[in-house]
């Protein structure tokens, strides 16, 4: 390639062609193509929406990773209350003193503008970022129809038994597909990466909604139950903000993970079913306020979403760390525009996280997001998808269900494919994993859909907002049911993980890098992927 282009001074009297040639016609062309990306690039943004602001909610940054032991009184000097600080990255997160608006503080009638650059005014603040709101990808679902398999044991026939979807069904083929198989369990090919390890002595950190903490194919692996929900500072009507989940998402990711294997369980298998399980609740459930005033509490519950502020997911991620999770699996997103201040400051902001859990030696996966961008323009950013050290995940399909999105198609063999919906574009440097996508297939036979466990609500509760002690939702709007159907990226992620977590089992002393770089080299092409699919049996085979 030629070097840069440069700017030639032409003496006056000098003999000028009648068009410009060569050099001259490409710094032409070059000026105008700079000059049409500036003037269209306000309509790039407007393209690509961006993760919204948690109004006059902060993240506040410190200078040396050192939050000053007057932080809080300093804090209440600005016009707001510090609600939580976090000693090791020197990050603290921040709300403006009174009931929260839209722009003002009722108690003060500060301007959000004037809290801001108060909080950066204090002693040994490096900047200050607006909160933003994360939620999880949101999935495409369907109803899941009960197992009524007949499964001979012995010498006795049983019905509905445990690990029926995987065993007796092709239910378990996103699992499959990455690994999850071998140990001659029944519905998988007999040799496979089981053979080696099924996790065992592996902790895996799901932060999302919650689990249901009495799940068959929960319940066996769960051994840490936090939630980092503050509902003084994001109350929600449908969620009480205990670690229970009371939407569906985290106990449908955790069971693609490690749902657990085996007499007592459930009727799935996770990919790395041996492996511990630390609950982190970092989302609840939120109103659906676009179905508009009219619509009951009730009603906007029941179509509702996990949610929630951008400094809970940070928060936990660090507790993750402290409580030794060698994996971080994290379907949630956030989009940001790294030309702003904000943008280029709350990447910043991730990448001191991540970094720290790769320090300690904890493999991150997230998801790469369901709206289908192509994030090729680097001007935006999926977090934490994209931040230091975490592998991204974009999501692939079943190939005996070959990706057809035309209404009433039918499953037939096919290639795996990029699903329709998954993110992409070659910056996420990402793997893809299965995620699913239509044609649906039979309830109990071939289907482009993930089968997962999902939460049936608290104890003794009927579906309903959680005004009470006999209320509480949980499976997204289909009831206390224990098991879904969906597609999308967040089935990728927690897949991922469950690959890592058998990789981490088998090699222990390797660091994050040398997981995350292993799981990269033996990734497995395909001619419709834009990236490899991970393999746990390819990546075991490394010595």
């Amino acid at each position: 390639m030629s070097g840069p282009s440069k700017i030639h001074a032409i003496h006056p009297d000098a003999e000028r062609p009648a068009f410009p040639t060569g050099r001259a016609l490409r710094d032409i062309r070059f000026a105008i193509v700079l000059l049409l990306l500036l003037l269209f690039a306000p309509h790039l943004h407007a393209q690509v929406p961006t993760a919204p602001i948690a109004p006059n909610r902060y993240i506040v940054v410190y200078r040396n990773r050192t939050i000053p032991v007057d932080a809080e009184s300093s804090t209440r000097v600005a016009g707001a209350r510090l609600l939580h600080r976090d000693e090791r990255l020197g990050i603290a997160s921040v709300a403006a003193t009174g009931p929260v608006h839209a722009h003002y503080t009722a108690a003060s009638s500060q301007s959000d503008t004037e809290t801001m650059s108060r909080l950066a005014a204090q002693p040994n603040v490096d900047y200050v970022l607006h909160d933003r709101i994360v939620t999880a990808n949101r999935l495409t679902l369907k109803r899941a129809v009960p197992a009524t398999f007949s499964v001979i044991i012995g010498s006795t026939t049983q019905t509905g038994t445990y690990d029926s979807f995987y065993t007796s069904s092709p239910q378990g083929w996103a699992v499959q597909q990455v690994g999850g198989y071998g140990n001659n369990v029944a519905g998988g090919p007999a040799r496979g990466p089981w053979d080696t390890t099924m996790g065992k002595g592996i902790r895996i950190a799901i932060i999302d909604s919650g689990v249901d903490e009495n799940h068959p194919d929960i319940a066996p692996n769960l051994a840490l139950n936090l939630s980092e929900i503050d509902q003084t500072d994001m109350p929600s009507p449908c969620d009480d903000g205990t670690a229970q989940d009371q939407d569906g998402h985290g106990t449908w990711t955790a069971s693609l993970a490690t749902g657990a294997i085996g007499p007592g369980t459930g009727e799935v298998i996770g990919v790395a079913p041996a492996a511990t399980l630390l609950n982190i609740k970092a989302l609840q459930r939120m109103p659906d306020t676009s179905l508009g005033g009219g619509a009951s509490i009730a009603d906007q519950c029941a179509s509702g979403q996990a949610s929630g502020l951008l400094s809970w997911v940070m928060q936990g991620i660090e507790d993750a760390i402290a409580n030794h999770a060698d994996i971080i699996s994290l379907s949630v997103g956030a989009t940001v525009d790294l030309t702003t201040g904000e943008g280029a400051g709350l990447k910043a902001a991730f990448d001191q996280i991540t970094n720290d859990a790769e320090q300690a030696g904890a493999v991150i996966v997230a998801s790469a997001g369901n709206d289908g961008l192509d994030l090729s323009n680097p001007r935006y950013v999926e977090l934490p998808a994209q931040s230091s050290g975490v592998l991204a995940i974009a999501a692939s399909t079943n190939p005996a269900c070959a990706q057809n999105t035309a209404a009433g198609a039918t499953c037939t063999p096919g290639p795996i494919a990029l699903a329709y919906y998954s993110n992409h574009g070659a910056p996420l440097n990402a793997l893809v994993a299965p995620g699913g996508s239509y044609p649906e297939g039979g309830d109990l036979a071939v289907s482009g859909w993930v089968r997962g466990a999902c939460s049936s609500g608290k104890p003794s509760t009927v579906d309903g907002p959680p005004t009470d002690s006999g209320h509480s939702f949980g499976c997204f709007n289909f009831g206390h049911t224990p098991y879904v159907q969906a597609i999308g990226t967040s089935a990728s992620a927690p897949l991922a993980a469950g690959a890592a977590a058998l990789l981490r089992a088998a090699h222990p002393g390797w660091t994050a890098a040398a997981i995350i770089s292993t799981l990269r080299s033996t990734a497995i092409p395909s001619p419709l992927l834009p990236v490899p699919q991970i393999n746990a049996a390819a990546a075991l085979a490394v010595h």
